[in-house]
């Protein structure tokens, strides 16, 4: 005999987070691929303070690392690092958003972000880090993990898989250099659900296999400081359809942007900031509705 009520999702169930209660007063940090961006944009559209990616979009826990360490370490970008190709100056640890015609601009560029978000870290409550990717590319002629190639041909580099061991030595980087900083600040780590080998799914998922050990062992080390928000698995299994992805059925698509940013809201705010940012996007929806139908 059916069932009255068919349950055509998989729910995940989301621990109770061992840090919460974050208000619209907290500041907030961050670093890594698409769901912290579209995590952090929406929270500051909503009034919050914080800065997030340094260095542009990164996807691997190495480059995650690397724009905090250089702060504690006080270690500042200079002109050699920079190198030009295709009539732009680029760096090897930098989205090509950062690309500029000149040397100097890229570089000032670089140090100008830094120091902000350098600022914007001492202050913050939390932190949230999203890595992607056990994927990476070594630059040959120096042994560097690269954040981006530039459309450098390949030939230059070696791709290989970081470790489960590469990955939490980077991890754990992170956490002691954002604690370094801002003793008082709190890290969730994410895992993006994007995939970035639809044509390579074993090495995808091998991938994604590596960063999630790395991430869990990472909180087991520093269990006071990190906590795991399961962004991944809701994209996997609670909604599993393709009608939750964007056209490239790779991303998510902005309804699942949006069910996650809303979890995620849910289990670190009040009650209180809650209710305030779900005014601040019905205010927000209502602009870009006059806006788009001003002239009509």
């Amino acid at each position: 005999m059916l069932s009255e009520h068919i349950n055509l999702q998989t729910p995940v169930n989301i621990p109770e987070a061992p840090f919460s209660g974050f208000t619209a007063s907290s500041v907030v940090c961050g670093t890594g691929s698409c769901f912290a961006e579209n995590l952090l944009s929406l929270l500051y559209d909503c009034g919050f303070k914080g800065m997030q990616n340094p260095c542009g979009t990164v996807y691997n826990a190495v480059s995650l690392a690397e724009p905090v360490a250089r702060i504690v370490e006080n270690r500042f970008y200079t002109p050699e690092e920079f190198f030009g190709h295709d009539g732009l100056w680029h760096s090897w640890e930098h989205h090509g958003s950062f690309s500029a015609g000149t040397q100097e601009k890229a570089l000032d560029k670089a140090k100008a972000v830094l120091s902000g978000f350098g600022e914007a870290l001492r202050s913050a409550d939390l932190f949230v880090a999203t890595p992607s990717s056990s994927v990476v590319y070594v630059y040959n002629r120096t042994g560097k993990i690269t954040a981006n190639c530039h459309k450098v041909p390949g030939g230059e580099f070696t791709r290989r898989l970081l470790t489960v061991e590469e990955n939490l030595a980077a991890l754990r980087r992170l956490t002691i250099k954002v604690h370094e900083i801002n003793p008082g600040c709190k890290i969730i780590f994410t895992l993006s659900p994007v995939r970035h080998y639809p044509g390579e799914l074993v090495l995808n998922s091998r991938s994604k296999a590596h960063l999630l050990t790395a991430i869990h062992a990472c909180i087991e080390e520093f269990p006071e400081i990190c906590c795991y928000f399961p962004a991944y698995e809701i994209v996997m299994d609670e909604l599993r359809d393709y009608r939750f992805y964007k056209e490239d059925m790779l991303h998510p698509a902005e309804p699942a942007v949006r069910m996650i940013c809303g979890r995620f809201i849910r289990t670190f705010f009040d009650s209180k900031t809650i209710e305030h940012i779900s005014e601040e996007l019905k205010q927000i929806r209502l602009k870009r509705h006059i806006a788009l139908h001003k002239d009509n």
